[in-house]
């Protein structure tokens, strides 16, 4: 059970291992720079040379570990061990993006989500076309800081740098349905896109019927759904397609 518990604050990062970095090259006119990449009105992006003398200060590797949590004292021995373990390869390897992602993981399973945050976006520095800080920045933003600005612009850099990823709209359209909302508007654009370049998302599509059916929106609910049910019946899964049409069926 403690292998368990204290694997949970590393799924974010894990999850994320199996992407592909960005790094394509475009010959687009239209471009803007942050952070070394460069980004183009259609969402391609180019890798420019990173100038390490512009980097920010390395955040703190010294900070306390007395945070609110509900780990177990053995859990929370094994964090801060974990910890200790990060900020002695990072003593070793400043630059080292990974073990900056794996501090910020396991400062934020500890509760320290400023120390998280600070880790990530040193990272995000370090590597600013790796969606991996991003990502959980996001989410750290959104749900722990409640910093939704920063959350947005997190998001929206995420799908910038990898359109495919599916996680980047739904942590996006989460954003602006719980906390943003007078960004609701947008959700059915963001969900479009991210269909458009995922056909095969049917959470996506799902996600587009509940807005529209939670807007009182019948006609546009029910093609959405219909949609959905068709996305999983082409790809086999009837057990998905029968849910779906549960759904569909509660649509007046």
């Amino acid at each position: 059970m403690v292998g368990l518990a204290a694997l949970a604050g590393v799924l974010v990062y894990r999850d994320m291992q199996g992407t592909k970095e960005a790094g394509e090259s475009t010959t687009a006119t239209t471009t803007t720079d942050i952070s070394g990449v460069s980004m183009t009105g259609d969402g391609s992006i180019e890798v420019v040379p990173l100038d390490t003398s512009k980097l920010p200060p390395a955040p703190a590797l010294n900070r306390s570990t007395d945070f609110k949590n509900t780990l177990t004292l053995e859990v929370k021995s094994l964090i801060v061990a974990r910890i200790e373990a990060n900020v002695q390869e990072l003593k070793k390897d400043p630059k080292n993006v990974s073990e900056w992602i794996m501090l910020g993981v396991n400062r934020k399973t500890l509760g320290d989500y400023e120390g998280a945050r600070d880790a990530w976006e040193y990272a995000k520095a370090l590597a600013p076309a790796d969606i991996v800080a991003w990502n959980n920045l996001g989410d750290l933003y959104h749900f722990y800081l409640k910093d939704y600005k920063k959350s947005e612009e997190n998001w929206k850099q995420t799908i910038v740098l990898k359109t495919e990823y599916i996680q980047g709209y739904s942590g996006l359209v989460d954003l602006y349905k719980y906390s943003l909302k007078e960004k609701i508007s947008e959700i059915p654009v963001i969900l479009k896109k991210g269909i458009a370049k995922n056909p095969d998302a049917v959470d996506l599509q799902v996600m587009l019927a509940h807005y529209y059916q939670d807007a009182g929106l019948a006609t546009e609910a029910k093609d959405a759904y219909s949609k959905a049910i068709a996305t999983a019946e082409r790809l086999k899964n009837a057990t998905l397609a029968e849910s779906i049409k549960g759904e569909l069926a509660g649509v007046k």
